[in-house]
């Protein structure tokens, strides 16, 4: 009986990761199918600065380009130092994603139990926050991933984007998160501001008191996703692998075609560096 129950036991498991490897499978074929057809977009556009090009990427409706296709070619404009080309694109790519854009900012803010003209204010910073870092991440051409899936791209910068501004504004609530002491954007403008003497002298305030430096300096340091991004390649790749697109090690092994042990090597090593440039912001949450 007991070798029937631990056969049934194994039969059961590689049940599981035969359909595992199928639903891998499956994923990786759609990813490829998108690729595929986002290149053949590509190669398929104008010259670049043509009268057509803009036509294509300009068009309305149903013949509106992808808006990974977009993305490259601000990435193209950007290379070429063609800065109104760039701010061109720019402005579909804005116009596209505005509504949903502004509909998110509304909509998170509610949960934060506002007052009216309060929620309105900040949602109209935090949309401004959105399309700046939208923008950063457009032109820079090492975050591959919004030329392969934009709207995945954008809802992590939404979440990542709202934890940051409220961070900033000392008004981060999360349940799950230690609760930390944030000097709010106001008071920090204020601090930044110069004082006038009645004899016409000008100078700028300074920051006296070492712990106020320190938290000052903890709300530019505390993002986790711009530490993982600035992780070396091979070890970025792995982390975005398994925590970005959730794939287990043995799909990730195979994706980059390196062992099982290599990647948990590397997750290590990937833990180690993000261990020690957090440690900082630790000792002063809690310290």
């Amino acid at each position: 009986m007991l070798c029937l129950k631990k056969v049934s036991v194994i039969v059961k498991q590689e049940s599981t990761r035969i359909e595992e490897s199928h639903e891998v499978a499956g994923r990786d074929k759609e990813v490829v199918k998108r690729r595929a057809a986002i290149a053949t977009i590509c190669d398929a556009l104008p010259v670049y600065g043509s009268i057509t090009f803009w036509e294509a990427i300009e068009a309305p409706g149903k013949d509106v380009l992808p808006l990974e296709v977009l993305v490259r070619c601000v990435r193209d404009a950007v290379n070429r130092g063609d800065e109104s080309g760039r701010r061109r694109i720019f402005e579909m790519i804005f116009r596209r994603i505005h509504t949903t854009n502004e509909y998110w900012a509304n909509n998170v803010l509610k949960t934060m139990n506002l007052q009216a003209e309060e929620q309105a204010a900040l949602a109209f910073d935090l949309y401004a926050d959105l399309c700046e870092c939208i923008m950063r991440a457009l032109i820079d051409t090492s975050r591959l991933f919004w030329e392969e899936h934009f709207q995945h791209c954008l809802s992590f910068e939404r979440r990542h984007v709202f934890r940051t501004f409220m961070t900033r504004e000392g008004r981060w609530n999360s349940q799950t998160t230690h609760k930390t002491s944030r000097i709010p954007r106001m008071l920090v403008s204020s601090l930044e501001q110069a004082v006038q003497h009645p004899e016409g002298d000008v100078y700028e305030s300074t920051i006296a008191d070492e712990n106020a430096q320190k938290a000052l300096l903890a709300v530019e340091h505390s993002d986790l996703p711009y530490f993982i991004l600035d992780l070396p390649d091979k070890l970025k790749s792995v982390v975005l692998l398994v925590f970005w697109e959730g794939r287990t090690e043995k799909d990730t092994a195979s994706v980059l075609g390196i062992t099982d042990r290599t990647v948990r090597n590397r997750l290590q090593d990937a833990y180690e560096i993000l261990r020690n440039k957090l440690e900082p912001e630790r000792e002063l949450l809690h310290g």
